[in-house]
């Protein structure tokens, strides 16, 4: 071995550390859909059974209660990612953009600002959000999203600036030189390149909209319907926890969001990368 050359680790140690890893992720999801399959009576009896007959009885009677949950969470999720990026994404550009010293100083100010608000507990804002929303009558699901929008967008505006700050500034000189306005170099060369970072966003903007509770729980006032984070807090009451029920609700609330991983999954990879580097 060459003087200063680090040997490789052994297959052997690689692969099981592999197989170490796989189970740490892979037996509580097993265990989940165990309990998902099996009766109340079959939990009561034998909790921890790995060989069981399963049934479908719990996934029919959660969908035939939970349907109108998912539907709605997917209402409120789509409405709220769309909102965050229309706004994040030109506000991040404005953000970026490099401006005479004086508008320096302004976006740093803007900067410390959105910083102090993700440092605001959600639940403080609650009262003073749910006086507002009633005096302008926008409770319920309009409220509901503009709440999670403000909630989620300095958030969204932080991590897209550093995509905005890895366009080449030469492609906006460019453009200038062409005789592209301002905005027109915005819609023809900031986001078609902003592509996966606003992949990147959107899909943790949707994952953050998809579990919000708190809000969800005080400005859905009309009806008993409550989206999946608040069907999963109801499994458990005062004397006992639904687990089969809590775990295929855990389940089927799952799926949306690994068919929208394996959707954007190289974009989401790329877009990470990029944001690690800056």
């Amino acid at each position: 071995m060459r003087p200063g050359h680090i040997a490789a680790p052994p297959r052997a140690l690689a692969l099981v550390t592999r197989l170490a890893l796989g189970a740490l992720y892979l037996v509580p999801l097993a265990w989940i859909i165990m309990t998902a399959f099996k009766s109340d009576a079959q939990i009561l009896a034998a909790p921890n059974a790995i060989i069981f007959r399963p049934t479908l009885a719990t996934f029919n009677e959660v969908w035939s209660a939970g349907g109108s949950s998912v539907l709605l969470s997917l209402r409120i999720v789509v409405a709220t990612t769309a909102l965050v990026l229309v706004i994040a994404v030109p506000a991040s550009y404005a953000l970026a953009e490099r401006f005479s010293r004086q508008w320096a100083r302004v976006t740093a100010a803007v900067l410390g600002v959105l910083l102090v608000l993700q440092m605001v507990p959600e639940p403080m804002t609650v009262i003073p959000l749910y006086g507002v929303l009633g005096q302008w009558h926008l409770l319920n699901l309009p409220g509901l999203v503009l709440c999670d929008t403000v909630l989620l967008c300095p958030f969204a505006v932080l991590l897209l600036r550093p995509f905005v700050l890895a366009i080449p500034r030469a492609l906006h000189e460019a453009a200038a030189l062409d005789g592209a306005s301002r905005f027109q170099a915005f819609l023809r060369i900031v986001v078609p390149m902003l592509a996966n970072g606003i992949v990147t966003v959107g899909a943790i903007v949707f994952i953050a909209a998809w579990g919000e509770f708190v809000y969800a729980i005080n400005f859905l006032t009309e009806g008993s319907t409550y989206p999946v984070s608040g069907l999963l807090a109801q499994q458990i009451s005062i004397y006992s926890v639904s687990w089969n029920r809590m775990m295929a609700l855990a389940f089927l609330t799952s799926l949306p969001l690994v068919v929208l991983f394996l959707l954007v999954q190289k974009r989401l990879v790329r877009g990470l990368s990029v944001g690690a580097v800056k």
